[in-house]
């Protein structure tokens, strides 16, 4: 067997965790690439399309933001998948794989996945650009329709941008896992947890700084805002890290000393689970919850302001209503990747530690629990996951919003609900899909173990 089809044999096995970062780095690459070819576009680039010049500014600016964004999701995605193989790594360095050997492996996967992702997303992008160029078209009262074109230029700029972010990352990647003992790769996966630990006084903190962050935020105007701004920015993300890393754990802590409801039913398991789940996933949660007050904070602002100029300009000022109309969505692409990106580390994080809570749901069924028990449990858990940084982060975003309102003089910071109950929607269907999933995962490696044990 050589390393290619090692490597290959290893995504097969590994798909299930690859396919959340395969899924969000293919939607990256078909909106990256389709800004792209839009703003290299014969009509674009030479003046002749209406109000070119409008919107040109707003495609650039959304393509840093999804290299900003690819970078970050896909360092934290290897990372994160690294630290479930070391075990697997620890083995092949056992058997007599070289350094050199396991660090050219991982560049061939990294290479493969990195190549698929590149290759499908450029794909959906020329099939999707069409659908674009006639939303621009309804958008910008256009009387002659945008001419459909793949430039060259759009692919290579695309192709070569993420195959070099890809391959940065991977070298990286390869780089530090060559440099990690054999001894201590085989001891990773063996290593027990250390017990949930918090501090007090840290974890005040957490509800000190986001109380000052809300209060600065909702006495903050036009006069103080230069001031304010960065303030309420520095304590709110100081406060939103503390909240997951001590105060969660201070409140699981407290839950436990209340035996009537610690006790009760499947209580125990769930609470005692979930306290070394918030630890571990502590980092996690607090990005998804700033991720979370991004989306619905520029959801709901660009809403908000394309309902300012429909109720001002009705009688959607053709060219106002036009602008407002096409940044609202260009905001709606960068809200949806954000959204993906949320929801994939959320479930790329469930599926790397399914090794770990298989094992100890078969553990749960040795003892006696039902499968409906250890449903239950696995849902409740999964529902704290998804959810309560999603909370935090409409939280974060209303008082975002209500500045916004009063800064700007609008009346519509009631909009910004029918905003949180799209995002909600969206969030519980993903919930939904990835708990039936999961839980299904969970039950069958169940199944197949206690079949060993028959047999």
């Amino acid at each position: 067997m050589t390393l290619r089809t090692l490597a290959f044999s290893n995504i097969r096995g590994n798909l299930r965790s690859y396919s959340a970062f395969f899924m969000s780095s293919v939607f990256s690459v078909m909106i990256f690439y389709i800004y792209t070819a839009f703003l290299i576009h014969p009509d674009v680039a030479n003046g002749h399309m209406v109000a070119a010049g409008k919107i040109t500014q707003g495609m650039m600016f959304c393509q840093y933001i999804i290299v900003i964004f690819s970078f970050l999701f896909v360092l934290y995605s290897n990372s994160a998948f690294l630290k479930t193989r070391q075990q697997e790594f620890g083995l092949l360095s056992l058997f007599g794989m070289s350094r050199m050997q396991l660090r050219t492996l991982i560049l061939y996967e990294n290479g493969a996945i990195a190549l698929l992702s590149i290759g499908a997303g450029i794909g959906l992008g020329i099939a999707f650009s069409k659908l674009f160029y006639m939303a621009l078209e309804v958008l910008l009262h256009m009387n002659e329709p945008i001419a459909f074109a793949v430039p060259l230029k759009a692919l290579w700029i695309t192709a070569g941008g993420f195959f070099l972010l890809f391959g940065a990352i991977s070298a990286w990647t390869a780089w530090r896992v060559g440099r990690t003992g054999i001894m201590d790769m085989l001891k990773a996966s063996k290593e027990p947890g250390s017990p949930p630990v918090f501090s007090r006084w840290l974890a005040m903190l957490a509800v000190i700084c986001l109380g000052a962050a809300y209060g600065m935020a909702l006495i903050m105007n036009g006069a103080n805002f230069v001031l304010l701004a960065p303030s309420v920015m520095v304590t709110v993300t100081i406060g939103t890290y503390l909240l997951f890393t001590q105060f969660s754990i201070m409140l699981l802590r407290f839950v436990q000393s209340n035996h009537r409801l610690y006790y009760r039913r499947t209580n125990l398991i769930i609470v005692a689970q979930l306290s070394y789940k918030m630890k571990n996933n502590a980092r996690m949660l607090f990005i998804v919850s700033m991720l979370s007050a991004v989306i619905v904070t520029a959801s709901g602002a660009v809403y908000m302001m394309g309902r300012a100029v429909f109720d001002g300009y009705k009688t959607q000022y053709e060219d106002a209503q036009s602008l407002m109309a096409l940044t609202m969505f260009i905001g709606m692409f960068i809200s949806l990747l954000f959204f993906i990106a949320a929801g994939s580390l959320i479930y790329f994080k469930l599926f790397t530690e399914l090794r770990e809570d298989r094992a100890q749901c078969e553990a749960l069924s040795r003892i006696g629990l039902t499968e409906d028990e250890i449903q239950h449990i696995v849902v409740m858990q999964m529902s704290m996951l998804f959810f309560v940084p999603c909370i935090v982060g409409i939280v974060h975003a209303l008082i975002a919003m209500k500045v916004l309102d009063k800064l700007m003089m609008l009346s519509n910071w009631s909009y910004s609900f029918i905003v949180i109950g799209v995002y909600l929607l969206m969030q519980t269907i993903y919930f939904l899909i990835t708990c039936h999933d999961y839980v299904n995962s969970l039950l069958r490696g169940i199944d197949r173990q206690r079949k060993r044990r028959v047999t």
